[in-house]
């Protein structure tokens, strides 16, 4: 198969060298210089999955989207940023052929909302969301190191579209080393990574410690249960289910598989802020605070990280304080 990923960060760097173990055909879409530092040394992988490297020869990368020229491909991943998402659709309707090819776009991103983006530019039985519990961190621009995994990574569509049109995709990362499925409960699936990332990746960014340490103080476990519960409330505000009943089930679950499993993994906010970046608080806990203030909902505990968060992240000297 061909697969082209638009966006060759840690997420999009990952995927690939999945893909490329099984044997597969990548095109990486990424910015220049993670484009020449990918056409001079290829792609390394190490990590929890092994390390494994791939030469400039075994996959393509450009950094814009023309070189692809009337390239057809089987799947389209998108794993930039959310905050990129509309950009991205944009992009990909524009200047590519992909307008014309009714291939599957699988949007690997963290937050909700950017399904609903997507189509915006396509039609909804295209586009299909991957739910992904994978620590990818990228030491350098060519390489990634896979630190935690907490679960298979699950493919679906949120808009009754045909998931069967995905198995070979789920069949090609399970291949290659990464498990993974296709579920008819991406919806639910989108959530608990939501319940997952907005007390975890925030609070992590904020307070400077691995997710473990965050488990371990009653102070910041107040603080998770809360946001916690707040997202519980939004959600099921916005008409959708979940794997569990209540989030005091979710929270058994939380603490007792989700938390130990990836103990030692930093915030990709703390990663983000010490870099100088923007992060995707926006579409992880802004969006519980957009839509809880549309639903009468209480949500002070996920504004107040977020207010946090967007302190750190536009504040001069954070990149030297950190």
């Amino acid at each position: 198969m061909k697969i082209l990923i638009f966006g060759a960060g840690a997420v999009g760097l990952g995927l690939s060298s999945f893909l490329l173990q099984a044997g597969h055909r990548v095109h990486l879409v990424g910015n220049e210089k993670t484009v020449l530092a990918l056409r001079k040394n290829g792609l390394k992988r190490q990590g929890i999955f092994g390390s494994v490297s791939f030469s400039p020869q075994q996959f393509t990368a450009s950094s814009n989207l023309a070189e692809t020229g009337r390239e057809t491909f089987d799947f389209f991943l998108v794993c930039t940023k959310s905050f990129d998402t509309e950009n991205s659709a944009r992009q990909l309707k524009a200047e590519s052929t992909l307008a014309h090819q009714k291939s599957p776009i699988v949007l690997c991103q963290n937050g909700w909302g950017n399904a609903e983006i997507f189509t915006q530019y396509f039609p909804d039985k295209q586009v299909f969301n991957a739910r992904v519990i994978t620590g990818f961190i990228r030491p350098e621009l060519h390489m990634v190191d896979v630190t935690v995994h907490a679960q298979p990574v699950h493919l679906g569509s949120l808009f009754q579209g045909d998931s069967t049109l995905l198995l070979g995709l789920a069949d090609a990362l399970s291949q290659g080393g990464i498990p993974c499925a296709v579920t008819n409960d991406i919806g639910k699936d989108l959530w608990a990574k939501m319940f997952y990332n907005c007390p975890l990746n925030a609070l992590g960014a904020v307070l400077q410690v691995p997710y473990g340490h965050l488990g371990e103080n009653v102070n910041s476990r107040d603080l998770m249960e809360r946001i916690i519960e707040e997202a519980f409330q939004v959600m099921q505000g916005l008409g959708y289910d979940s794997h569990w009943q209540s989030a005091g089930e979710y929270l058994e679950d939380f603490y007792g598989k989700l938390l130990p499993s990836t103990y030692e993994h930093e915030s990709s906010m703390l990663q983000d802020i010490r870099a100088g970046k923007k992060t995707e608080i926006e579409a992880l806990n802004g969006v519980i605070v957009r839509e809880g203030e549309k639903l009468g909902i209480n949500v002070s505990c996920n504004e107040t990280v977020r207010k946090q968060i967007l302190f750190l992240q536009n504040k001069p000297s954070i990149k030297r304080d950190l």
